[in-house]
């Protein structure tokens, strides 16, 4: 067992954020000791020390409660002299590194920083877009260039290296690279007849004229003909690289907002998914849903109710997300796993980190049994808007940031939409999804 020692400024965020990374990341017993100290100490079993000053939590003795955020002034990388750890990002400290037999004392407060990213208390601040969403061009992530780089990895890494050094008969949870491949089922149909006008003008004259009124007289007859109605398709391509798909379908009914097809019209495959031994099945909630715990326990009640299975996983409709309501919510209706925190325009590191982890409620100040699985890449962030070339976009930050995520062990949560396997938007990148599912297996 670790002892660790800190003072009572935040206490609850503090046990929060120890909490994470020590017992639930690292899979080490603590216990923890109130002192008077402006630090972090850890107490080895042979009474050897790391120490890291508390510096975050501690300035924020005016945060009753957590309304604001002020966003760090400055940034730099500690220079770390460990088996696997080379630099450490910091935004409150500075450089100062020692290491002697005995302890490790850095001067970055690097759990004051980890709380800052798993927490999101960045996003309590305002320049959300239309849909409420908190931009990237805000975030720490764009300010200081670390969309790219896991940092709250880079601090378990250290806390590992670090502990190892000093006692090595200390044990870890041992991870494994994973891929999680996510569908949000936004549509089951593209050829209606909107789309059908939409493609008679864009292609008036053209040799795709035709191919749409026949691709529409077909879904007319058997809507499983339709294009977007191709779940077995995908569940093929998972299954020939041994990848796991979750389908994520919504639960609206005919005279709801943004209702575009019922759970009546998917339920042959969903029974196959279900009975598959591969793939799983969660709720998409739609827009109205990320701040109303009413509208959203009544579409995973209707959902679970056709299904008669407990709905564990979900991910919000375009990514709506509010740190103040979302995560307590989905906690309240008994989701055991959300996949909703990436960022719409930018793929990457939204939380600093490619493992599953226990979230923080600013509402109780605490830890919540529900665990959030970071997106990290998604179709429609590469090709809508950062309108990447399909032929750059394997030289461009795809290729590293899955091997930030095999580097560390974590879990590649990646949506790829159903219409995205067709869409004539998509047809420069045809090739795209299986050219990131070789790049996955290298």
């Amino acid at each position: 067992m670790i002892k660790i020692k800190t003072n009572d400024i935040h206490l609850r965020e503090k046990i929060y954020i120890l909490s994470v990374i020590f017992e639930d990341i690292l899979g080490i017993q603590v216990s923890y000791e109130l002192s008077k100290n402006e630090s972090y100490e850890l107490i080895l079993p042979n009474n050897k020390t790391i120490s890291i000053p508390d510096i975050f939590l501690s300035s924020q003795k005016h945060q009753e409660e957590w309304k604001e955020f002020e966003y760090p002034k400055m940034n730099f990388d500690t220079d770390i002299k460990l088996t696997n750890v080379h630099k450490l990002f910091g935004m409150y400290g500075n450089k100062k590194f020692e290491n002697t037999q005995e302890s490790i004392v850095i001067n970055n407060d690097i759990i004051g920083s980890a709380f800052i990213f798993l927490s999101r208390i960045e996003e309590l601040n305002e320049n959300h877009d239309k849909f409420n969403r908190y931009q990237y061009k805000n975030s720490l992530a764009d300010r200081f260039n670390i969309i790219t780089r896991p940092v709250v990895n880079e601090y378990i890494e250290f806390f590992k290296d670090a502990i190892s050094l000093l006692d090595p008969t200390i044990n870890f949870k041992k991870y494994s690279f994973d891929v999680m491949l996510t569908h949000d089922i936004d549509l089951i149909k593209r050829w209606t007849f909107k789309h059908l006008l939409k493609h008679a003008v864009v292609n008036i004259g053209k040799r795709n004229y035709i191919k749409g009124f026949k691709g529409f007289i077909k879904s007319r007859i058997n809507p499983k003909n339709d294009p977007y109605y191709n779940f077995d398709k995908i569940m093929e391509l998972s299954n020939s690289y041994n990848f796991k798909s979750l389908f994520l379908f919504m639960s609206l009914e005919k005279d709801e907002f943004e209702f575009l097809y019922s759970l009546d019209q998917v339920k042959h495959p969903i029974k196959k998914i279900l009975e598959s031994e591969n793939h799983k099945i969660g709720i998409h909630p739609s827009k109205i849903t990320y701040d109303n715990y009413k509208n959203l326990k009544k579409e995973i009640n209707r959902f679970s109710e056709k299904i008669n299975e407990k709905i564990e996983y979900s991910r919000q409709h375009y990514l709506m997300f509010d740190i103040n309501k979302t995560w307590n919510i989905l906690n309240s209706n008994n989701i055991k796993y959300d996949l909703t925190l990436g960022y719409p325009e930018m793929i990457g590191f939204r939380c600093g980190i490619c493992y599953p982890f226990k979230v923080y409620d600013i509402k109780t100040k605490s830890k919540l049994e529900l665990i959030e699985i970071p997106l990290i890449i998604m179709d429609v962030t590469l090709t809508n808007y950062m309108k990447i070339k399909n032929e750059k976009v394997l030289n461009y930050q795809v290729v590293e940031i899955i091997n930030q995520v095999k580097k560390h062990n974590g879990t590649l949560n990646l949506i790829w939409h159903n219409n995205s396997y067709y869409d004539y938007s998509f047809t420069q990148y045809k090739n795209l999804l299986n050219d990131i599912f070789v790049e996955i297996k290298n």
